[in-house]
């Protein structure tokens, strides 16, 4: 798993993070990461459980928007990157 952006403030600046052997889908990674590093859920995913409108998931390349959002699955081995987006601009 690769956590990039403002997101590594809560992983204790780690980009790269072994954690989804043996876990069932998004969620359920979500989850252990929030056990890991609590509060990183909160920037993740909304009050629903929802991936929040600014961070993209993807699973082996793939927007976890194009697929099974939140219950897309995952399997040993797979490549996951977090990646919030970033905003701003000139004034």
């Amino acid at each position: 798993m690769h956590i990039t952006g403002h997101l590594k403030d809560y992983t204790g600046k780690k980009r790269d993070l072994e954690i989804n052997e043996g876990i069932a889908n998004i969620s359920a990674l979500v989850e252990r990461l929030n056990g890991m590093f609590p509060g990183i859920k909160d920037r993740i995913f909304d009050d629903q459980d929802r991936t929040r409108q600014f961070v993209n998931i993807f699973v082996n390349g793939v927007n976890i928007r194009d697929s099974a959002l939140e219950d897309t699955k995952l399997k040993d081995g797979d490549v996951i990157h977090v990646l919030p987006s970033v905003a701003g601009g000139h004034a």
